[in-house]
């Protein structure tokens, strides 16, 4: 705790009304050899995990109906083989593929990655094909 010394020496002239202006001085900034650089390898996020989902369509089912499914369930959604659909990474558009059928499985041939976001934009989009 401040004792009343120590109070009036830091407000100082506030109680008076008036105002001091000093200048401060600040170090020169200087970059030091030796520092790592900005770039990061890729490698050192090769471990990290990221949500990735296609966007096959939209159902509108009941509660019940939810309540209800079990394995083996079949929910239709809009897309067919050969349609094409949307990559979603972690939430925001990635890119742009067509639903194939793998086996007994779907897969999503990728045709389109999009540029990454700058200030909530996305600039333009890369083709694969060219």
């Amino acid at each position: 705790m401040l004792t009343q010394r120590e109070l009036d020496e830091f407000l100082g002239n506030f109680h008076a009304r008036k105002t001091t202006v000093k200048k401060v001085k600040f170090p020169s900034l200087r970059a030091e050899a030796g520092l790592p650089q900005s770039k990061i390898p890729v490698d050192f996020i090769d471990d990290v995990t990221l949500d990735i989902w296609a966007v096959l369509g939209e159902a509108s089912v009941t509660v019940r109906e939810i309540l209800n499914m079990q394995e083996g369930t079949v929910l239709e959604l809009e897309k067919a083989a050969g349609d094409t659909v949307d990559l979603k990474v972690n939430g925001q558009d990635f890119a742009r593929g067509e639903v194939i059928i793998i086996g007994n499985n779907l897969g999503i041939r990728v045709d389109k990655i999009n540029e990454p976001r700058r200030n909530g934009r996305a600039d333009k989009d890369v083709d694969k094909n060219g």
